[in-house]
């Protein structure tokens, strides 16, 4: 099976609301992840936040990832194929 690596970033524009969630998606697929960086984006303690992620996966793991992501409408995906 080809792995694919890529370099995804979660924009939550409403962590408060949205974080719980995402949480139990990205323990869904962690296994696909080799690196984990969680940031506010802001000053002080804001309702926004950045996760970047280090993907490993097939092609339909992470297609997987990213389709239970887009049931958050105030989540965007960018993602970046590296390997």
């Amino acid at each position: 099976m080809k792995l694919n690596c890529s370099v995804i970033a979660l924009s939550l524009d409403h962590r408060s609301a949205d974080a719980p969630d995402v949480q139990k998606i990205l323990t869904t697929h962690g296994c696909l992840f080799k690196l984990r960086v969680g940031l506010p984006r802001g000053q002080g303690c804001t309702d926004e936040g950045l996760i970047i992620l280090l993907a490993e996966g097939s092609e339909d793991e992470l297609a997987a990832f990213h389709a239970d992501l887009k049931q958050f409408p105030h989540v965007k995906v960018y993602s970046v194929s590296v390997c």
